[in-house]
């Protein structure tokens, strides 16, 4: 009985802890789970803005500069060359400096030997121009028939192993019944495996096939003419021709070469399409390789054939009065790394300033970049004052040089030229 009683007691006492503590009939719901998201990669991150390209602008930078009239620049084993005209008190020079060029670069003489042309006192300026044919470096400079001058030569080219000038105008001093000269020369070219040059000026072009030792007539004569020298290119077997002889009769004839180079294959002129030219003489007549390209600068303008030198059209033309400038274009230089950018330049006789442009479209626009180039603020009215831009050319480095003279006597500059997007 009482063993009942405590079971009894025992049994309450269990349910009571179980009342307590639940159960498995009275268990809470679990609480809801969310269900799982679905994970992907991390995004990419936002570019970083790219800044805008800053605007190259056209610009001029000063290299070298002179007191005295700077002509031309050339490069040759790693150097620059550059060479000055005569003054009152100083002869003919060339100086040198290393490559790549900046505004410190140091620039040494070079040895002229007995080719510096002494100084001109109160005769005539004469100036000397430099200009690589083929793997050689040439001198050309104004033969003056004054007691001082009669002995300079008109032709030199320098020798490496002397870094000296050495006279070549042997064939070229020539002798009539009354008086002897030299016959000066502007420009000698090489084509195929001769030398040709204008020695003597009007429409004479010689050639050589001896390195300059002897020359013979292609055209003109061996002696001295009356007209401005004539200028000249050739395109394959082709040679154009182009100057102002008579005075005052300008002219652009095209002749076939005889197969060896010697000669002209005939007297008879091939045909060639020009614009009517007026009275303007040739400055200069260049083409641009790898096209069909040839310009031709004139006084006041510039043409250009697109069929290698058959047919001419002005891409400047500015009229004989009341334009807006009067350019004689006579410095000219395709980049090589782009033919289609075009830089030009000379001297504008109306305003008697400087005068330089480019292309960025193979010649068919132009952009007037004169106002940059020192000397364009020069007062007009004085001829001393004109200023010009007489040589330009593209270093071993690929950058663009110019010859500027501020004055038509002297205050020559050396620039690198940047041209800008525009």
């Amino acid at each position: 009985m009482h063993h009942t009683i405590k079971f009894t007691a025992f049994c309450a006492a269990c349910a009571l802890l179980l009342a307590g503590c639940g159960s498995s009939g009275d268990e809470p719901a679990p609480a809801p789970v969310a269900p799982p998201v679905a994970v992907g990669p991390e995004p990419a991150p936002e570019p970083a803005p790219v800044p805008a390209p800053v605007p190259v602008v056209t610009k001029l930078e000063l290299l070298s500069s002179s007191a005295r009239l700077m002509d031309s620049v050339v490069f040759y084993g790693g150097d620059a060359y550059v060479s000055l005209a005569t003054s009152k008190t100083e002869g003919s020079g060339v100086l040198r400096a290393a490559l790549p060029l900046s505004a410190t670069s140091t620039w040494s003489p070079v040895g002229m030997g007995s080719c510096g042309m002494a100084a001109h006192g109160d005769l005539m300026l004469r100036s000397p121009r430099l200009k690589m044919v083929g793997e050689n470096m040439w001198l050309m400079q104004p033969w003056y028939d004054a007691p001082q001058s009669a002995a300079d030569p008109s032709v030199c080219t320098l020798m490496a192993s002397t870094a000296s000038f050495i006279p070549r105008d042997q064939d070229l001093k020539v002798c009539n019944d009354y008086f002897c000269e030299t016959l000066s020369t502007q420009d000698i070219e090489q084509h195929g495996s001769r030398l040709y040059s204008n020695a003597g000026g009007g429409g004479n072009l010689l050639t050589s096939k001896d390195s300059g030792a002897t020359w013979q007539v292609v055209r003109g004569a061996k002696e001295s003419m009356m007209c401005y020298s004539a200028k000249f290119h050739f395109i394959g077997d082709r040679l154009l021709v182009g100057g102002e002889c008579p005075l005052d009769m300008a002219f652009v004839e095209s002749y076939q070469l005889s197969a060896d180079g010697s000669a002209l294959a005939s007297q008879d002129k091939l045909p060639i399409t020009l614009p009517d030219m007026e009275n303007r003489n040739v400055q200069f007549i260049d083409s641009v390789a790898g096209t069909q390209q040839v310009f031709i600068g004139v006084e006041g303008g510039l043409m250009r054939s697109d069929d290698n030198g058959r047919s001419f059209s002005f891409v400047i033309h500015e009229p004989l009065a009341d334009g807006k400038g009067y350019p004689y274009i006579g410095a000219f230089l395709a980049l090589k790394d782009k033919p289609s950018t075009l830089v030009i330049g000379g001297f504008d006789k109306m305003h008697g300033r400087p005068y330089l442009a480019w292309s960025k479209d193979g010649g068919s626009t132009w952009t007037d970049i004169s106002s940059i180039v020192p000397g364009y603020a020069n007062q007009a009215g004085d001829e001393h004052s004109v200023g010009t831009v007489s040589a330009i050319a593209q270093d071993p480095q690929g950058r663009i040089l110019v010859v500027v003279n501020e004055r038509a006597d002297s205050q020559g500059r050396l620039l690198q030229l940047t041209l800008g997007d525009k």
